[in-house]
Formats: C-alpha cells, structure tokens, sequence
C-alpha cells in the first residue's frame, strides 16, 4: 500500500473543524520512498496533511512519466511560486510575452495536485492536462519528495524549488485559504493550526529540510526575499540554470515584467476567474474587490509585521526554533 490516510485525531481539531471548513483533511502517510535520493539518516516520511480528495490522484501522480525535458517547480504552498512559474516559462520560451500574455500560466504550467485538494469545475482537470501534455512540459506541485514520481529520481529533469520565511507563508496561506479552500476560521487560529502541521502540505519546515537534502543534481533552489532583492541576479541565475542567455536589457524588461505591480495586473497569472468562481460559489462576492481576496496580494518580503500580532510573531519564531534549533545547519532556511 503506497499511502496511509490517518484521521487527524487533535481533540481540539475535532471539535471545531466544521466550523472552519476543514472537515475533509486527513493525514497521508507514503509508503513508498525508497528511491527517494535524500541526505538524511534513516529518513522516513512524516505524514502530511492533505484532504481525503488525495486519494484519487496519489497513484497515479506516483506512477506518472517523467520526461528528460519537464521542468517542474515545487514549493510549500505561498512561497512565490507564480512569480517564479512566471518567471521560469518566458526564461525557457524566449520571453515569448505574447503567449505569457494569452494562456493562463494554470494551462502553461499545470498544477498536478489540485483536483486532490477541492472539487473542481468540468472540464477542469490539470493532472490530466500535464499527462497530455507535449514536450517540454512545465509541471507544478506543492507535494514533498515521497510523494513525488518515482520516475523523477532516475529520469531527472530540472527541478526548481523556492523556499519563503514562515510568518511570510502564514499570512499569505491565510488569505489564499479564505478565498480558494473556502476556509471560515481567523488569522490566528491558521496560524495556530499551522503551528501544529494541519494546514495543506504541512509540516513546513520538514518540506524545507527535505528539499535542501535531496542529492539531485539538475536542481536550483531559490529563496523568495533573496529574489526580492536582486530580481535581476535571480533572474540571471535561472538562465544559467536552463542554458539561456539574454541581454542585460532584455533581463531588465523581464524584471519589469515580473514587478509585483505588473503581476497583479497580468490576467494571466492572477487567477481572476478562480476567485470570482469561488466566491459566488460560497455567496462572497461582496468581496469580489477585497486586495486580500486576490491570487497576487502584496507579494512583500515582511508584510508579515502588519498583520501578526506581537503573541502570534513570538508563537511562529518559537515554532521555529523548537524544530529548528539556531545552531542547526538547517535554520537559515527560516530566516
């Protein structure tokens, strides 16, 4: 049996999970990591909270082709993973602006975990989409090495992973969770419930961990805030990651291109559409022009010190620092 579903059995989880839409998590163990290349002395997988909709994707996600020439992106959720998706797809595609400009980054670069997350709308289906996709693909997923194709570890196609500070995470995953998975409960109790691993793709920092550990040689990891402080130099790192060579001007308008303003503007990654279906799904289109309703919020380094309350920045830091010791090797991967 290559997956385990666990029912979460937190008493305080179980008590108030209707009320803030999580009804459906569960906890899923894998069971099949042996060809997982990663760096760490005994290694076995911690279960990961997910909803119980996994269960129809898992195998086949396990099973999948993996194609020299995919290039996949995978990140914890809300840590800059559009803007590098972006960013990667016009690095590969000879900046074609047009075509970023008219396909929706969702059908260039198809996210293979979402129809085991929610409901989705027919004809909607993007594991069916990256599956019949020709090549060069580009495939996103938020899932952590064990659950990832066992082809990916012989076949190895570049990897792209991005890491982002916690509270940075928290508050975007927050308002991401309000407006996409429908979920009804405050900033606090997300943060609260991220503090004990049962938000989507949890736990945080061993999906971090595991990721810097993994020996795989045709992978780049990025880091959010060094990206917003030298986009330029991100940028530039990509291409010499895919072979690509661009002119100083050329990487100039790229980052211009890339500019969180810009972004929120390009209809084709800021998934409008997806907002607007689920908030008149869940009868909130009140808030059809709330800023922290929309896919691409701020897109800030440290806006994180608007929003969380002194309590919950010590609470997030001493999360941190209970898994991830200062003295490790591991924490400046948090900070």
């Amino acid at each position: 049996m290559a997956f385990e579903y666990i029912d979460i059995e937190d008493p305080i989880f179980k008590a108030t999970c209707r009320d803030r839409n999580e009804e459906d998590y569960v906890l899923v163990r894998s069971n099949d990591y042996a060809n997982v290349p990663i760096n760490l002395a005994d290694w076995i997988p911690e279960p990961v909270c997910l909803s119980r909709r996994f269960e129809r994707i898992a195998q086949t996600i396990k099973n999948m082709e993996v194609r020299p020439d995919d290039v996949w992106i995978v990140t914890y959720p809300k840590s800059g993973t559009t803007w590098t998706q972006e960013l990667i797809w016009l690095v590969c595609n000879g900046l074609d602006y047009q075509t970023a400009k008219d396909v929706s980054i969702d059908a260039r670069f198809p996210f293979i975990d979402l129809s085991g997350l929610r409901d989705l709308p027919e004809p909607v289906n993007p594991l069916r989409d990256a599956l019949e996709m020709p090549s060069p693909r580009f495939i996103k997923s938020h899932l952590p090495p064990a659950f990832l194709p066992n082809e990916l570890w012989t076949v190895q196609p570049k990897l792209v992973y991005v890491r982002r500070n916690p509270k940075s995470v928290a508050v975007s995953y927050y308002h991401h969770s309000v407006s996409l998975h429908c979920y009804n409960g405050t900033l606090e109790q997300f943060v609260r419930s991220m503090i004990n691993d049962l938000v989507y793709y949890s736990p945080y920092h061993k999906h971090l961990i595991e990721y810097s550990e993994l020996r795989y040689p045709n992978m780049l990891s990025l880091c959010f805030e060094g990206m917003k402080q030298n986009l330029a130099g991100a940028i530039r790192e990509v291409c010499t990651f895919f072979n690509k060579s661009y002119t100083d001007e050329q990487i100039e308008q790229l980052a211009n291109h890339l500019d969180f303003k810009q972004m929120r503007q390009n209809a084709s990654v800021n998934r409008r559409q997806w907002i607007e279906y689920n908030l008149q799904q869940t009868k909130r289109t009140d808030k059809l022009n709330d800023n922290d309703m929309q896919f691409i919020r701020r897109g800030e380094a440290d806006g994180w010190r608007k929003e969380l309350s002194h309590e919950l920045i010590e609470a997030v830091d001493r999360w941190t620092l209970e898994t991830v010791p200062k003295d490790s090797k591991y924490a400046p991967l948090f900070y």
